[in-house]
């Protein structure tokens, strides 16, 4: 125990500047990638968007803060000879690393629940923050123009253009379909606040393809026209809901860069869909295990950590050069792996946990 005491002692204040450095780099690169769009932005809107991306990057940098921890608390025991102190006293270097893969497991628990409950919401603020108050001011729809966007209960919502005065959609169509039968929903403009999207100057139409072959032939043609397509109902003004918010729409359409604003169970429901497409569920099973595998490489990384520092690290720039190429050894076979599996070359499974099981396999093979 005291020897676990002295371990985690020396670790944790590592460990909280890695962190604290880390994020903040991660921080500065999301401000310079936006520097051009921020010019005359009030501070405090910068400040709040960035704080947005801070569960995700935590995500991001718990592994890599783990591996110079790691790296450079057994650097130091290395440089001290202290291994062979515990070799000597019959103490096993697997058991030296138990504080840390303790801490390992707390972070990726940690991590676990920040992707739950914390990531997708945040994930979703960011990219509101950024096209409804930093890009544009409450004009954060005008990017979903002339886009299919599904709402929920089969419709998908349509609008030609965007009017940026009264921050309104123009051209509004919502489309649903129930076997052959198609529902139509036309409106001048429209607003979308919440999950409710309010139509003004509406047409709702019925049209029923079923009875589309029999128009040609047909003695009494009015009366068949009629059957195909039906005015349900016009007026001024309709409300209808959306099971998809307007926030969530921004932050899923509003451009091409994802952030994932799936949490696990949303991730492991569409995964089990069965109703999803092929191609669809593929993507989502994916994403699960990737949401998965990430934060368990805090666990995975700490073996070979260890193992590379007590042979290499002797000096601290050794040791945080070691650290910086671990870090980045792990990430790249784990995004290769997911890029393999997206394009249908691994399972996504063995796509997503590929680098979790060969860092495993080194660490343990290198610390025995």
């Amino acid at each position: 125990m005291t020897l676990y005491r002295h371990i985690l002692r020396e670790s944790l204040p590592v460990f909280l500047l890695a962190l604290l450095f880390l994020t903040a780099v991660y921080l500065f690169g999301f401000f310079y990638a936006g520097a051009r769009w921020l010019e005359g932005v009030p501070l405090l809107k910068v400040l709040r968007w960035l704080s947005y991306h801070v569960p995700g990057v935590l995500v991001q940098v718990f592994p890599i803060a783990t591996v110079v921890t790691t790296v450079l608390v057994f650097g130091r025991l290395s440089a001290e000879g202290a291994q062979f102190a515990l070799l000597s006293g019959g103490i096993p270097l697997y058991k030296a690393a138990l504080p840390l893969l303790f801490l390992g497991g707390l972070l990726s628990g940690a991590a676990l629940y920040l992707q739950e409950y914390l990531v997708p919401y945040y994930n979703e603020r960011v990219r509101v923050a950024w096209w409804d108050e930093i890009h544009t001011q409450g004009a954060g729809l005008h990017r979903l123009a002339r886009l299919q966007i599904p709402i929920g209960q089969g419709k998908s919502l349509y609008f030609q253009d965007f009017d940026w005065q009264t921050k309104e959609m123009l051209g509004v169509r919502i489309s649903a379909f129930q076997g052959e039968e198609g529902t139509f929903l036309f409106a001048e403009r429209g607003s979308w606040e919440d999950k409710t999207i309010t139509l003004k100057g509406y047409r709702y139409y019925r049209v029923d393809f079923r009875e589309v072959p029999r128009l040609e032939g047909a003695k009494d043609l009015l009366a068949q026209v009629r059957k195909v397509f039906r005015v349900v109902s016009r007026g001024e003004v309709l409300e209808v809901e959306s099971d998809l918010s307007r926030a969530r729409a921004i932050a899923d359409y509003a451009d091409t860069f994802s952030f994932g604003q799936d949490s696990l169970s949303e991730a492991w429901s569409k995964a089990k869909d069965p109703f999803l497409a092929p191609q669809e569920r593929w993507r989502a099973r994916l994403e699960l295990h990737s949401k998965l595998a990430l934060p368990l490489a805090n666990l995975v990384l700490v073996l070979l950590a260890a193992a590379m520092a007590l042979r290499y690290g002797r000096s601290t720039g050794l040791a945080l050069g070691m650290s910086v190429v671990l870090a980045l050894a792990y990430y790249g076979a784990f995004f290769l792996g997911r890029s393999l599996a997206g394009i249908g070359a691994l399972p996504p499974e063995l796509g997503a946990w590929g680098a979790d099981l060969l860092f495993l396999l080194l660490g343990v093979r290198a610390l025995r």
